[in-house]
Order: C-alpha cells, then structure tokens, then sequence
C-alpha cells in the first residue's frame, strides 16, 4: 500500500512540517524551559531584599549599642504598689491643657517583684512639635514608665506640621515594686 513514492510537493511539505514540528518542540521543550529557569533566579529582587536586609542589620547594631551605652542608666523612680495616684498627678501635670483627654487604666499586674499597669491615653492636639514634646516629658516622668505603643493621625490628607491637628493614642507602662510592700491588694499575679 505504502509503496507509492512521494512526490517533491509532497516532500517538501513534508520536510516543512518536520521543521515547523521541531521549531515547537524546541520552543515548548527547551526555550520555555530555560527561560522559567532564568527568571526563578531573577536577581534584582534578591540585590533588593540585600539592601533591605543590611539597612535592619545597621539599625540593630544600633540599637544594641544604645542598650550597650545605657544599661545602667535608670529613668525615674520605681515606687512600691499602688502609686496611682501618683502616676495620675503626674500625668494630669504633664497633660495640662490637652484638649479631649482620655486616661483608662488597666489593672495592674504582678510578675516576680514587678507591677504593671497600663495607662492608654488619647489626646488631641495643635502641632506635631507639640506631640514631640508630650513624648520627652512622658518619657523625662518622675515614676518610671515605658512608652510601648504610639500612633499619630491628623484629619488632613496632609504632612504633620505645626498647624495640624493631631490625634494621638499612646500606651504607657508604669512599673512598680512589691518589695517591703505587704499589701498586695487588687494584683493580678502572672507566672513566669
């Protein structure tokens, strides 16, 4: 049956598809296959994941040298359990004439010797220079305290600038002691 020969039309386009048949293989086999390979080792995104990375490195090794130059700096007094009145004069000192605001106290708890108790305030205000300088007082406060949450808006679709009003919500950390302290009264006792 197959013993008629080809003729040289039909060689050729034989031969053409033969061509056309490899060109695909090639293209479907090899081309994409080293091209899905080179673009999984795509190195720009690595060069910037790198920069990213040494930026962190730099800041780390920053901060470790600020812990390093001041661990033996003590910033305000640690009083015995239940300083609150205290910590709330303090804070109504250093809050004189902020409009809107708002003090809720959470309850204290008991870690080893340690008392914490959390403050989170809500204030608004003019300026952001005005906001930098409520931090450095908070911070500068009589009774030691850590600032551990800190968040800025304006209602401007705007840069903060002196003439912007600002809403902050901050949460300070006042820390107390139990030492020579017998009444442990209204304490929530944390385990290590």
């Amino acid at each position: 049956m197959l013993n008629r020969g080809f003729s040289v039309r039909e060689k050729v386009l034989l031969v053409l598809c033969a061509v056309i048949g490899l060109g695909i293989f090639y293209y479907e086999i090899a081309y994409k296959s080293f091209k899905n390979s080179l673009e999984a080792y795509d190195i720009s995104n690595i060069q910037n994941e790198t920069v990213i990375l040494q930026a962190q490195v730099s800041n780390k090794r920053m901060m470790e040298q600020y812990l390093i130059d001041h661990k033996n700096d003590t910033y305000g007094e640690l009083a015995l359990y239940n300083n609150l009145s205290k910590e709330i004069s303090e804070l109504s000192m250093i809050f004189d004439g902020i409009d809107n605001l708002s003090i809720s106290w959470s309850d204290p708890t008991l870690l080893n010797t340690t008392v914490r108790r959390n403050a989170n305030v809500s204030f608004t205000t003019v300026g952001y220079q005005k906001v930098v300088d409520l931090v450095k007082a908070i911070h500068n406060c009589k009774y030691r305290c850590l600032i551990s949450d800190l968040s800025i808006s304006t209602n401007r679709d705007e840069v903060l600038d002196d003439n912007s009003d600002v809403k902050v919500n901050i949460v300070i950390t006042f820390f107390e002691t139990i030492d020579d302290n017998t009444n442990l009264e209204g304490l929530t006792v944390l385990s290590n």
